[in-house]
């Protein structure tokens, strides 16, 4: 009967002792598999905080483009500070010329001067031709706006002047002001000051136009 006791016994404790074992490499089992859960959440989250970081560089760099103003290469910004007071004078100015007058560059009929002034400092001109329209029509005025891409404005309240800078060409262009809503063409200006060279500019790539023309504020 003892003999059987310590059987059993002895077969109790082997069968304690696998499941002991057994439990021990479960638990090793789960622990490595929890560990292993760990690390992936862990690779997963770097790996979002690396695309959010991505994401939102590329966004800033989208805003700060969208807000950049871009020029050519090289070019400086054209671009001036415009007085209050001279504020008065910003708007789109135009006058009707026959096109009998080079100046208005075309063959028959009549052409409309327009020159914008922004109250950014920027300004623009253009000519626009009516009647018949030749192949000859506007060919002057487009050479001389790849001269001058970019235009400059700035008022002389002393010397009731305004004064058109050209700086890619370094030429000027000049009116008196009659009021704030109209100015005329200051030919004297035109064709002696700078040293000559605005008549010059004019001569070589445009007209020189005959007549002091009176431009009306809109």
């Amino acid at each position: 009967m003892m003999y059987m006791s310590l059987k059993w016994s002895g077969l109790l404790i082997k069968h304690l002792g696998l499941a002991a074992i057994l439990c021990m490499a479960l638990s090793a089992c789960d622990a490595n598999h929890a560990d292993s859960k760990d690390h992936s959440a862990l690779a997963t989250t770097s790996k979002h905080d690396n695309s959010l970081v991505k994401s939102t560089t590329a966004v800033k760099t989208l805003d700060d483009a969208a807000g950049r103003t871009f020029l050519p290469d090289g070019a400086p910004d054209q671009t001036s500070k415009i007085s209050e007071s001279d504020q008065q004078y910003a708007g789109r100015y135009h006058t009707r010329i026959s096109c009998e007058d080079n100046f208005a560059d075309c063959e028959t009929g009549e052409a409309e001067y327009i020159l914008n002034l922004l109250p950014d400092g920027t300004a623009y001109w253009n000519v626009v031709h009516f009647g018949r329209i030749s192949n000859k029509d506007g060919a002057k005025s487009a050479v001389i706006n790849r001269l001058c891409p970019s235009l400059k404005w700035k008022v002389d309240s002393a010397a009731h002047e305004l004064k058109i800078q050209c700086p890619t060409s370094d030429v000027n262009f000049y009116f008196n002001i009659i009021s704030k809503q109209k100015l005329i063409v200051n030919l004297e200006k035109l064709f002696y000051s700078d040293y000559g060279k605005n008549r010059e500019f004019l001569e070589q790539n445009y007209f020189v136009p005959t007549k002091a023309y009176v431009l009306n504020k809109e």
